[in-house]
């Protein structure tokens, strides 16, 4: 399972008050919902995050779906994660950059049915370059540098990746 996205702004202005995560009615049954975050260690991930689409109140409310959000561990979230997205941002003031989130899954089923991912996967592509990171989705993650999960930094010339 994957996603893609560009980044559109380095920052907004737009509250995030009273947005919740909503359900796509084509997708009932194929996603997590609120019971699967209720009293546990799972935050509500963004894979786009809210603050990348933050140019317009309507960009930032469909981040709010449950089709661009995963089980992810509080500690990944509120941490690297979010310290990850914060440079991505901050590249983007720069360069137009490409993000993919792969998000790798085991056998790791909640209660109420849901899948939780083992690993969540960052791609950035930007100025032929591509960096790529891989977390671990547990506490093992907090109060650690997002570059301490950085596999490798890429050079694309030409084409092709080196």
């Amino acid at each position: 399972m994957w996603l893609t996205y560009e980044v559109e702004c380095q920052g907004g202005g737009f509250s995030r008050k009273g947005l919740n995560f909503k359900k796509d009615r084509e997708f009932v049954g194929t996603t997590s919902d609120n019971a699967d975050y209720y009293k546990n260690v799972w935050d509500k991930g963004h894979l786009a995050p809210a603050a990348d689409f933050n140019c317009s109140y309507d960009k930032l409310r469909a981040t709010f779906s449950y089709l661009n959000c995963a089980l992810q561990h509080e500690k990944l979230n509120r941490g690297p994660w979010k310290n990850l997205e914060k440079y991505e941002r901050k590249l983007s003031a720069q360069h137009k950059v490409e993000v993919k989130v792969v998000l790798e899954f085991a056998d790791n089923l909640l209660a109420t049915g849901a899948l939780v991912p083992s690993y969540f996967v960052k791609i950035l592509s930007y100025n032929n370059r591509v960096e790529v990171y891989r977390f671990p989705n547990d506490a093992s993650v907090w109060r650690k540098p997002y570059k301490d999960y950085q596999l490798q930094d890429y050079l694309v010339v030409e084409g092709c990746v080196e």
